[in-house]
């Protein structure tokens, strides 16, 4: 997968180097409305490959999503700068839609076997990005011409079809894992009110230095029910025996727990219960659930 993502950026960098290249150095010759749908087209397909590549990498949503959002204003700003202000706002726009797209495909949808995604992602992204230049060196040339009247469009619909086929295939085959799917139907059925996951409770009031283990769980975070004392720091190991899921994000707002990625292996965390009452501290998803009874 790294040999994969690094020969992409270096594929992606040549291409949208050319293109931005070009753009400046046609920008004459192009007119306004041709160059900024060079620039949609460009800024979207950087930025959308961009995201996903940030996503499979990284495995969380935060630092995708904000990278692939930098990448697209960047490119939309850098490749819209010579054709004038709207090609800079639509590129802008665009490639922040696309930037944020593609991180949360990277993170999420095609997370558990990303390298097919990333191939068709990537030839996708050649073939478009070829097609942009060659529009530009026509375009701006008067002594080259494309005749688009040529190609059949009985040649597109097939193309079409056989793109629809291969995601039909890869969707009822092994090959392609969809993250979610299996682990949020065992979710929703284990917290379905008939079928309630055991509870599991600690309690460590009486402790002067609390710890907690905690594990995940396929049926939710086990203890889901700990007691703690009023004012005492609690630290908190939580044991993810997997990894890249949805519910491997741990929330505890009202102890400024937020978000927080639980990768394969132990995290340590830290609170401090300053207020009495139950609180709930929940996955990313708020399927798994579980209370601490500050005392």
């Amino acid at each position: 997968m790294y040999i994969l993502s690094i020969f992409t950026i270096v594929i992606m960098s040549l291409l949208t180097g050319n293109s931005i290249f070009l753009l400046h150095r046609k920008k004459n010759k192009l007119s306004n409305l041709s160059g900024t749908i060079v620039v949609i087209v460009l800024t979207m397909m950087g930025s959308l490959l961009s995201g996903y590549i940030s996503g499979i990498l990284s495995g969380e949503l935060f630092l995708p999503v904000g990278l692939g959002t930098l990448i697209g204003f960047t490119l939309g700003f850098i490749a819209g700068q010579p054709i004038g202000i709207l090609a800079i706002l639509s590129g802008s726009v665009s490639g922040i839609i696309s930037g944020i797209i593609g991180a949360l495909l990277g993170a999420i949808l095609q997370f558990d076997n990303p390298v097919i995604m990333l191939g068709i992602l990537l030839g996708l992204y050649v073939i478009i990005l070829g097609l942009v230049i060659i529009f530009i060196i026509v375009d701006t040339n008067g002594k080259l011409s494309l005749d688009t009247q040529g190609i059949s469009p009985f040649n597109i619909l097939s193309a079409g079809l056989v793109l629809i086929a291969l995601f039909l295939f890869l969707y009822s085959s092994d090959i392609v894992k969809i993250p979610g799917e299996s682990e949020a139907a065992q979710a929703q059925e284990n917290n379905n009110p008939s079928t309630p996951p055991a509870p599991t409770e600690l309690d460590i009031t009486k402790e002067t230095n609390p710890k907690i283990e905690m594990m995940v769980t396929p049926t939710g975070y086990s203890p889901n029910i700990i007691r703690v004392k009023k004012g005492v720091p609690v630290e908190l190991n939580i044991t993810n025996s997997g990894d890249n899921s949805c519910f491997s994000t741990f929330m505890m707002p009202d102890f400024n727990l937020n978000n927080v990625n639980l990768k394969a292996g132990t995290t340590k965390l830290s609170f401090t219960p300053d207020k009495a009452g139950e609180y709930t501290f929940t996955c990313g998803m708020n399927m798994f659930k579980g209370t601490v009874i500050v005392e």
